[in-house]
């Protein structure tokens, strides 16, 4: 076994992101990782590495749990998780301290939105866009029908869309928050060519003219529009287009939901048609299934539930 290393969790955790996530990873994802540590710091100071144990994890979580929801806990625990489990794969920590260990909260949460939309309630949201002539209407039927990140669908320019053989290629985002232009995707699995229905065709395409290959696409009929909030040097904040989509949900006479939600949505949708796991965590452009399983463990719950009274109905009808 390698030395244990004696060195503050924070400390260590901070040469973790240093090392493992600077330049791997877009800004804002970065500077999540920035405020776990700085958490961590102000949770635990003195707590170090080799000295740590289950019961010290869950006294973290369970302190982070007294003033944030439980979603929020959660997304912590899965930040500190990786770095440690490296930990353990160098020697420097016998055992895994976060085995075992749950997301606790003392905070109640305070539903507004919903996660997801139902397929009846998605059909009454698509009718409302489609009497819409707007771009912002075609943009978030596009992404209901894609399931790509917001800034994933800013960055789509002319050549990343191939009409002919509907597919749109995933290789970019629109720095929407400063303007500054093209990024990188969230990690190199975001980077994805996926299939695409007609309806998702006919949304971008009424945005193609006069827009150059390398020129986002939704960023110009954005900029081009005649609405009085349009943005100034290329920032679109989506917080303008969720209050377009509450609008539009209160017309559909729906739940309301936010942009980032029609991606879950779309991915509900998927699960729900019976689409494999694997495809839909590749879609979405997910690294790996751990994540969207993480995110619909309810629809595969039920899906679960669904195929067991199949399995058994099967079962107790043989022999006649």
């Amino acid at each position: 076994m390698s030395k244990r290393r004696h060195i503050k969790f924070w400390r260590y955790y901070k040469e973790w992101i240093e090392t493992y996530k600077d330049g791997q990873i877009q800004d804002v994802t970065y500077a999540k990782y920035l405020m776990v540590q700085e958490q961590i710091k102000n949770l635990v100071p003195d707590l170090y590495l080799d000295e740590m144990t289950r019961r010290d994890v869950q006294r973290l979580i369970n302190k982070y749990g007294e003033t944030h929801e439980r979603t929020t806990v959660l997304d912590f625990l899965h930040h500190i998780q990786a770095p440690l489990r490296d930990a353990v794969y160098e020697g420097w920590i016998a055992k895994d301290p976060t085995y075992k260990v749950v997301a606790t909260s003392h905070k109640k949460h305070k539903k507004t939105r919903n996660l997801y939309l139902e397929k009846d309630e998605v059909d009454k949201l698509v009718d409302v866009f489609q009497k819409d002539s707007s771009w912002l209407a075609d943009m978030c039927d596009f992404d209901l029908r894609t399931g790509l990140r917001y800034a994933e669908v800013l960055g789509l320019t002319p050549k990343d869309v191939d009409l002919q053989r509907l597919t749109v290629y995933v290789n970019k985002t629109w720095d929407y928050k400063t303007g500054e232009g093209f990024k990188k995707t969230k990690n190199v699995y975001s980077n994805r060519v996926i299939t695409i229905d007609w309806r998702a065709a006919q949304d971008i395409q009424k945005h193609l003219d006069g827009v150059k290959p390398d020129e986002p696409i939704f960023v110009k009929a954005f900029i081009d529009s005649p609405d009085a909030r349009k943005p100034r040097n290329g920032k679109v904040y989506n917080s303008i287009i969720d209050t377009w989509i509450t609008a539009k949900c209160k017309e559909a006479g729906v739940p309301r939901i936010t942009f980032h939600n029609l991606r879950h949505t779309h991915a509900s949708l998927l699960i729900t048609a019976g689409v494999s796991i694997q495809s839909v965590a590749a879609r979405l452009g997910h690294a790996d299934t751990t994540t969207t399983q993480k995110t619909y463990i309810h629809l595969l719950d039920e899906l679960k539930a669904r195929d067991n009274n199949k399995m058994m109905t099967a079962l107790t009808s043989l022999g006649g």
